[in-house]
């Protein structure tokens, strides 16, 4: 008896190759999403610094990914592939020791950090618009403007903070001249991005920063 094996092949062949497509894309998904920051957290007397939050996002701030440093200053984080992400550490003693923001990371690389943070002031202040009513969900990102600064030093003294119900936000940081961005995608009838600039001396409130309205191209 002779067997007709042609459509046998055809179908073990076409399943093969679906098989393949499958395992393939899945070890692709798999691989894109396995990113990970990981370093230490350390004291100005190079101490390890536990219980610091520390937190990515990615630039327009729609995703994050967090994790807490542990009692050897050490964290790690996995998150989401992305062109570019920024990644805050906020120490769990604040008034103390200010918290550092590392920009422009690649977001698609493996990253290690060892980062120092250094004392601070406690700096607070709210986000509102024209009519004066508070905005909640905004973040704002603060980092070094001081031409002066290395790159090494305008991680310390910057940081992302959420606002509340009542609009406000509170970060310590580093003396110096500082540059705010204000990151909205909550209100769509707000600027996007909004950028001012401040100096910090001693601990303090800040004026209030109204967030303009966007004009007829969407900016």
């Amino acid at each position: 008896m002779e067997l007709n094996l042609s459509g046998f092949r055809t179908k073990t062949r076409l399943i093969c190759g679906l098989f393949t497509f499958a395992l393939s894309a899945f070890f692709q998904s798999a691989s894109a999403a396995d990113v990970i920051i990981s370093g230490r957290i350390t004291d100005p007397n190079s101490h390890p610094v536990s219980g610091a939050k520390v937190v990515v996002f990615d630039d327009e701030a729609i995703w994050s990914a967090s994790d807490v440093s542990d009692s050897n200053g050490k964290f790690s984080i996995k998150h989401e592939e992305c062109k570019s992400c920024f990644v805050e550490i906020t120490p769990r003693q604040k008034g103390e020791l200010a918290a550092a923001l590392i920009e422009d990371v690649n977001g698609k690389l493996n990253r290690r950090f060892l980062i120092q943070l250094h004392h601070g002031f406690l700096v607070r202040g709210n986000v509102v618009s024209r009519n004066g009513k508070p905005l909640k969900d905004i973040v704002v990102k603060i980092s070094s403007a001081d031409p002066n600064d290395d790159s090494s030093e305008r991680i310390h003294g910057g940081g992302a903070a959420v606002t509340a119900k009542n609009g406000d936000y509170q970060l310590c940081l580093t003396p110096g001249h500082k540059r705010l961005t204000i990151i909205n995608e909550k209100y769509p009838t707000l600027v996007k991005h909004f950028v001012q600039k401040f100096q910090v001396t001693s601990d303090g409130a800040l004026e209030n920063i109204v967030l303009p309205e966007r004009d007829q191209t969407g900016r």
